[in-house]
Order: C-alpha cells, then sequence, then structure tokens
C-alpha cells in the first residue's frame, strides 16, 4: 500500500504543474484528449484531468514487480477496468481500453497476457508514464519458452514509432508527454553514459558535474537528467517529433527514493533529412535549476553555483520556449 504522502505529492504535480498546462493546451486545439498511461486502480490522475478527456489507453500489471502470470489475482485489473466503466456510463469518457500486464511486455509484445492484441488507432495527446522503478531495469518476459528482456526506453521508442505512423487528416500531431522515474541509476548504465556521450554539451556537462560534485545523489540525479535527456531527445527526433523539454521535479517519495519528472512536449515536424530539428538550448537545460516540493509548493532547488533560474509555473515555461515560438503556435 502506497503512503499517503507519497500521493499528496503526486497530486500536487497532478494539478499544480500539470493540470494548467493540460487545460491551455485543450483551449488552443480545440478537441479533447486521448490518455496513454499507467493509471492507478484509484485513477486519480484520470479523475483529476478528467475534463480535457474523452479516450483512454491504460496498463495494468496484476502484481509488481514479478513477471506477469495469468494465475496471478486480477484484482487490481478489475478495479481499474470498473472506475473507468464508471466514467463511461457517465458520459465523462467516449471509450477507454485496459491492458492486463506491463507497458514494456504488451507495446513491445504487440499483446497482453490475455492475449488480447495492443491496438492505438488514434494520436496519443497526454502519455503519462509513471513508471515504478527506475528506467534502465528491464522487464524479463517469457515468449515460447524463452526469456526476452524489455526495456522501458524501448517502450517510449516503439510508442513514438506507433504515433509516427498513424495517417491524419485534420487533428496535428502534438502532444505532452509526463515521465516519471526513479533517480537510481544502473553504475554499468552511469558508465556507459559517460563514456559514449558525443555531444560536446552532454560531455561539458558531465565534466562539470564531476568537477562540482562528489559521488552522492546529487550527482547521481543530474547524470540521470542528461541522460534521459539525450535517449529521449534521440528517440523524438528520430521519429519525426521536434521535442521540448520543460522544467524537471525532482522529489522525495514516502521511502526516501527520489522521483524525477519530466515534461515534453512533442509536434510533428517533419524535413527531408528523415530526423527532426532540436530547436532548444541544450547547455540552458542541462544546466538548469531543478524544482522541488515543499510546504505543498513547487520551487527552484539550488543543487551546485552554475546552474541556471527556471521557470516554475509550466504554461509560462512552456510560453517561452523555443518549440512554442517557432512551431507549436504557429502549425
Amino acid at each position: 500500500m502506497r503512503d499517503y504522502r507519497d500521493h499528496s505529492l503526486k497530486q500536487i504535480i497532478r494539478e499544480q504543474w500539470c493540470k494548467p498546462l493540460i487545460k491551455y493546451i485543450n483551449e488552443k486545439l480545440k478537441y479533447k484528449f486521448l490518455y496513454l498511461g499507467l493509471p492507478s486502480p484509484e485513477i486519480r490522475d484520470l479523475l483529476n484531468w478528467i475534463d480535457y478527456i474523452d479516450e483512454v489507453i491504460a496498463f495494468m500489471c496484476r502484481q509488481y514487480p514479478v513477471p506477469s502470470s495469468i494465475s496471478q489475482p486480477k484484482t487490481k485489473v478489475i478495479e481499474l477496468e470498473k472506475q473507468l466503466n464508471a466514467l463511461e456510463r457517465k458520459g465523462a469518457l467516449k471509450r477507454f481500453t485496459v491492458y492486463d500486464g506491463y507497458i514494456e511486455e504488451v507495446v513491445l509484445k504487440g499483446s497482453d497476457i490475455a492475449g488480447n492484441p495492443f491496438n492505438q488507432s488514434g494520436v496519443v495527446t497526454i502519455y503519462n508514464l509513471d513508471f515504478c522503478n527506475n528506467i534502465t531495469t528491464p522487464l524479463p518476459v517469457e515468449i515460447n519458452g524463452r526469456t526476452h528482456y524489455f526495456y522501458k526506453s524501448e517502450t517510449i521508442r516503439k510508442l513514438l514509432e506507433i504515433q509516427r505512423d498513424i495517417a491524419l487528416k485534420e487533428k496535428s500531431k502534438k502532444f505532452i508527454m509526463f515521465l516519471t522515474v526513479h533517480s537510481d541509476f544502473l553504475n554499468e548504465e552511469k558508465k556507459l553514459f559517460e563514456a559514449q556521450a558525443k555531444d560536446s554539451e552532454l560531455k561539458d556537462f558531465i565534466s562539470l558535474i564531476d568537477r562540482e560534485l562528489k559521488d552522492d545523489w546529487r550527482k547521481k540525479i543530474k547524470l540521470l537528467k542528461g541522460y534521459i535527456f539525450n535517449i529521449i531527445k534521440t528517440f523524438f527526433c528520430s521519429c519525426n517529433f521536434t521535442p521540448e523539454f520543460l522544467p524537471i521535479i525532482n522529489y522525495k517519495n514516502d521511502k526516501g527514493t527520489w522521483l524525477m519528472h519530466f515534461t515534453i512536449i512533442g509536434i510533428e515536424n517533419k524535413n527531408p533529412s528523415g530526423i527532426a530539428p532540436y530547436l532548444q538550448n541544450i547547455n540552458n537545460f542541462l544546466n538548469q535549476k531543478f524544482l522541488t516540493i515543499e510546504d505543498g509548493k513547487i520551487i527552484p532547488k539550488t543543487i551546485t553555483k552554475s546552474e541556471c533560474d527556471c521557470i516554475s509555473n509550466l504554461v509560462d515555461a512552456f510560453q517561452n520556449s523555443e518549440g512554442y515560438r517557432q512551431i507549436w503556435n504557429r502549425k
């Protein structure tokens, strides 16, 4: 059972951070959204944003963190379906789908553990990928007697590929991705990231961290920020989406684990190279302060002297972004 404190901090993020941006974009686009994510059986995020959502694609594992099995109790899946059914009966939702299993296995294998094929026919407007552990932890999945290892990063890439390949006549491919991960960083991945960082901005960022910080939680979260930025930027751009990374909220859950909440804005931006341009100033984003939650408010947190300020209002941060000025507000 999760602690109330964990729920209350997440609720602050949903209400004070996410909801104003969802409302703003809904008013700009003038249509309700398709949500794809990992709601709890209590659907707290959906209930908070329901005025702006009319379709849901949800994933629910039966018994976290062990591998899925059809023999496990289906209690959480049934409860989630019950909650979404109630919204549909009230007319708050047009339709919903609940997939039985971890999002990694359903999306990458192509079906849930009950054999239902994964299908996404519409363009997602809100991804809410609130992962239970760190992004580098693989999920073992048995397929035809053989164990395969699926990663959350692979899942994000696959979801973007599906989004890219959906044909649209009217609506533009503009979307929000909320991504929450534990700030644990496997040493092997950390070393690989430091060794393989190619962009000069990333190399400079890593060198600056090495000079300013010892090997503690502060260094870990800053390196993880650069690591996730690097892979998500690559996935977006290679799928013809220009990403805009908005300020990151970093906070502790009830177990004392640091969580990192990313907000990424995506917009389709095709060009002849097949790679969408990246418009944001990399140095400004990487060296930007984190936000945190104190006394019920989202405020900037200084870790090192070299950090630059960030905007603590998400709508303002979005309106001041390069992606908004150059693409979003024109298409």
